[in-house]
């Protein structure tokens, strides 16, 4: 009976031990590694765009991603959005913010006729401006720029007060429209600025999207 129960214990030991191994190998893994079911779907999870000097570029037709420098000669032939930190530009595109604060709350209002798509003059494209390319010398005074298009729409999905230190980040929450150069649709709401998965570093992008978004006729 003492074998018995000796050999019952041991095997619960080795599964406890089996359970706190698997566990902590979870915690020691590459946060980079870190997949979330929602970016097998219409959702980018944790995209790194730390860096001031590249953009990503997101076909939203596709679901595909790829990541340049800010003044790369050659750039996808098929791109929607780009993101650099939190500026966003278009393909040719144009934007419209909503008051929503849910995609689907949006889409169930638009399939029953109590949103109707935004008049011409309501889309927004991208103007001329410039992106920050070097903050290197930011307790000098000044940073470094670079002529590029952005669109002022889309970018204010998160507001970045450098009034104080540190800064202060602060998401709209809301629900843009996106209107494609190919005359389609999609929505777009941002949900995350920082990866959890790696200290809450800032400039790591999350978004859900939908497309194609149909209007009624």
């Amino acid at each position: 009976m003492q074998v018995i129960m000796k050999n019952y214990l041991s095997v619960i030991l080795l599964g406890i031990f089996v359970s706190l191994l698997v566990s902590c190998n979870g915690l020691y893994d590459d946060p980079d590694d870190f997949v979330d079911a929602r970016s097998e779907a219409q959702s980018y999870l944790n995209v790194n765009c730390c860096s001031y000097t590249q953009w990503v570029y997101f076909n939203l037709h596709s679901h595909d991603s790829i990541t340049l420098a800010y003044d790369a000669e050659t750039v996808p032939i098929e791109w929607d959005i780009a993101i650099h930190r939190y500026d966003v530009k278009t393909c040719g595109c144009s934007a419209f913010e909503t008051d929503y604060q849910s995609i689907n709350a949006l889409r169930n209002n638009i399939a029953s006729g109590r949103f109707c798509c935004p008049g011409d003059s309501l889309w927004v494209a991208d103007v001329v401006d410039s992106i920050t390319i070097d903050m290197s010398h930011m307790m000098d005074g000044y940073l470094l720029y670079a002529p590029s298009l952005r669109n002022r729409v889309l970018g204010r999905w998160l507001d970045v007060d450098l009034g104080s230190m540190p800064p202060v980040y602060t998401p709209s929450g809301k629900v843009y429209l996106i209107r494609m150069n190919d005359g389609t649709y999609a929505a777009i709401r941002f949900t995350g600025y920082s990866n959890p998965q790696k200290y809450n570093t800032k400039g790591y992008i999350s978004f859900d999207y939908l497309y194609p978004l149909s209007f009624n006729p």
